[in-house]
């Protein structure tokens, strides 16, 4: 008998880059981050409160999201059975998305230069769909008064925990397929201005959309990741 699915939900955002020193400089400006180091990477603080993770590897930069859950045991044992591939907190869906899976629960409610939010972007959103209910009891609901599904809610039994994105065509060239993570900002557009003067670059302009004013940026090792300024006024 296949045991019960343990849920599991976004709790944090790590980055992973070759060049730690710059990331601090770039991420630095662009949020107002703080830093304590490691020899392996270091924690980002925004307003003294815990932001994100670091840690130096090699390859291409990337922001990853990292899931908690009470039984991350039962939960690699379930993204196996959907079809991903684990490797210690490593999982890769069967789609080519990754996350990172850990014990742990969400965070508090989060502000200004805090990761506020998570979505799955995807052009083929019925595999997604089913392998993110399989692997992590997160089930797909398109939000009232949406004109069709190409966005949806991923919800677990607390109630509503990431998003889910099918990509226009264009899209697709531009951002990568998997989980994106979302940082609160103020100003999106001004964010976006900052961050190419540091040497990033703007992937998709600022744009309202149902959640918020929404920018997706490059840093200058490729990691990337959308800053929002949430419909709801982040303080």
């Amino acid at each position: 008998m296949t045991p019960p699915l343990a849920p599991a939900s976004p709790i944090g955002a790590e980055l992973v880059t070759d060049d730690l020193d710059a990331a601090r400089d770039f991420y630095g400006d662009l949020f107002g981050w703080t830093f304590t180091t490691t020899a392996h990477g270091g924690t980002a603080y925004a307003g003294g409160v815990v932001a994100a993770e670091l840690r130096r590897g090699d390859g291409v930069a990337r922001w990853w999201t990292v899931f908690g859950a009470a039984d991350p045991a039962g939960v690699r044992a379930a993204a196996e059975r959907a079809g991903a591939r684990v490797t210690g907190d490593e999982v890769r869906d069967p789609l080519g998305a990754a996350f990172r899976l850990r014990a742990g629960a969400p965070a508090a409610a989060s502000g200004v230069g805090q990761p506020c939010w998570y979505e799955y972007m995807t052009g083929d959103t019925g595999p997604a769909d089913r392998f993110l209910a399989d692997a992590l009891g997160l089930r797909a609901s398109v939000p009232p008064g949406a004109p069709d599904d190409s966005y949806a809610l991923l919800a677990g039994p607390a109630g509503p925990a990431a998003g889910r994105l099918r990509m226009p065509p264009p899209l697709r060239h531009l951002l990568p397929t998997g989980w994106m993570v979302y940082v609160a900002v103020t100003d999106p557009d001004d964010t976006a201005a900052r961050a190419v003067r540091s040497g990033g670059r703007v992937l998709v302009p600022a744009s309202d959309v149902m959640t918020g004013r929404v920018c997706a940026l490059a840093d200058p090792a490729g990691a990337v990741l959308t800053v929002i300024r949430p419909v709801a006024a982040v303080g």
